[in-house]
């Protein structure tokens, strides 16, 4: 005769809890019902059932906790939602409350005891990346994008927003690091600036290879270093032609690139421009006899 609800409850305490919770173990439960076995039997069978053999004591011990002492079982997973989250902030992560639960509910299943890195790889690894009201970036997040924001620019290599969330979220996974990004950056630099291979890799960007240009056009065209960048056309020019024998790729002279800068039409507009020109006026009066001397 098959033993009743309440008396299998009795029997087999916290068991019944543990197994009457698992849709799995449900069909042992209902067979050691309708079969009267002994809590040893039902024991044996659970023991060697496939979910037993995958899930350790802290699953157990936490569906356990479920069932007997909800109020406790719910203020454990309060606690892991809120380091969860608080996580979350930090990495610059976009959690949703039953994201964040979820993976609350993990690292109490999964261990109890989840390290910084272990937790930062558990929410790098199941999250977006978070951006505030005006898209920026947050947290970590915002600090290793704009690192490597930085670094693309100097090399002068274009990049994807979507390209740099990869590696932002690699990095934060501890799948790869600023080093390998700088390394792939390097690497692109020099395929798309051959002929300054050996600077680069003496550790130049070509931000400091460009400098002198900058310099150049800042003072020639009398703008503000910050205005100048690697993407502008005359610092393209400046950095990539194509040399003599019309297949190497070489640098501009100094000279060249300034003489080039004074056909720019906002050369006229400098007040360098202003001087020469009254110089020159000055130089040919000079000749002339208009300036200078005075009377006998």
């Amino acid at each position: 005769m098959a033993i009743s609800t309440e008396e299998a409850l009795s029997s087999w305490g916290s068991l019944y809890n543990v197994v009457n919770a698992i849709p799995e173990l449900r069909t042992y439960l209902d067979q050691g019902l309708q079969g009267g076995w002994t809590p040893q039997r039902l024991s044996a069978a659970i023991s060697s059932s496939p979910w037993y053999m995958q899930h350790g004591d802290t699953v157990r011990n936490l569906i356990q906790l479920q069932t007997t002492d909800p109020a406790s079982y719910t203020q454990n997973i309060a606690n892991a939602t809120r380091l969860v989250t608080l996580k979350a902030q930090q990495l610059g992560r976009s959690l949703t409350q039953a994201q964040a639960q979820a993976l609350a509910y993990r690292t109490l299943v999964e261990n109890a005891s989840w390290d910084d890195q272990v937790l930062t790889q558990l929410v790098s690894g199941n999250s977006g990346i978070a951006a505030g009201e005006n898209g920026a970036y947050l947290g970590q997040a915002a600090q290793l994008y704009d690192h490597m924001t930085q670094v693309a620019q100097n090399y002068g290599v274009g990049y994807t927003k979507g390209w740099l969330d990869q590696y932002v979220t690699q990095v934060e996974l501890g799948a790869n690091s600023l080093d390998g990004f700088e390394a792939v950056i390097r690497a692109r630099a020099k395929a798309a600036y051959p002929q300054f291979a050996n600077q680069i890799d003496a550790g130049m960007t070509i931000r400091d290879i460009a400098d002198p240009y900058i310099s150049t056009y800042a003072q020639t065209l009398e703008v503000p270093e910050t205005q100048v960048t690697l993407n502008d056309t005359y610092i393209k020019k400046a950095l990539a032609q194509t040399g003599q024998d019309g297949q190497t790729q070489t640098s501009m002279p100094l000279w060249q690139f300034q003489r080039l800068l004074k056909d720019d039409p906002r050369y006229d507009r400098t007040q360098q421009a202003k001087d020469d020109a009254f110089s020159t006026l000055r130089k040919i009066g000079s000749d002339w006899g208009f300036v200078g001397g005075g009377s006998a």
